[in-house]
């Protein structure tokens, strides 16, 4: 069964803003559990849904741009050997929302548009994307993984 959660109002202001204010680098950043614990609670967030009891860490990234349709995946296993393996789930996390036009997530059968200090989290393997936008957004995403993966930029 696919699960699909949105919480709002999660964090307070002082962790709203370290997660805002951390520089996230380019591209998907791979992290050992313990070593960002203003993020990790994101993850505890997610183990309250989800099975992260394994995980050997997770990648992150800031998300400013508006994929379209596709799957949260080791990106290079699909590439040499087109086969799909996921991360435990999927987390993204709006820490600022200003003035939008458009960047509704959408799946097959869900549509919302972000909403400062939301987290959604959804289960591993489902579709998803993000419509065009113009305006102020801050997310983040995090992919919980139970082994090490590589992105396709590291």
């Amino acid at each position: 069964m696919k699960k699909f959660i949105i919480l709002d109002d999660v964090f307070d202001e002082a962790t709203v803003a370290a997660i805002a204010a951390f520089d996230y680098g380019e591209g998907e950043q791979w992290y050992e559990p313990g070593s960002n614990p203003v993020h990790e609670k994101i993850l505890d967030l997610c183990a309250q849904h989800f099975d992260l009891s394994a995980i050997a860490g997770y990648e992150m990234w800031r998300n400013d741009t508006n994929p379209g349709w596709h799957v949260d995946k080791d990106e290079l296993m699909f590439e040499a050997q087109k086969e799909y393996a996921f991360p435990q789930c999927s987390a993204v996390y709006y820490a600022h929302v200003g003035q939008m036009a458009g960047g509704e997530f959408f799946t097959d059968d869900l549509r919302y548009f972000p909403r400062a200090n939301r987290l959604v989290m959804f289960s591993p393997g489902l579709f998803h994307g993000v419509s065009a936008y113009a305006g102020e957004r801050f997310a983040v995403s995090i992919n919980p993984w139970n082994r090490r993966v590589r992105s396709p930029r590291t």
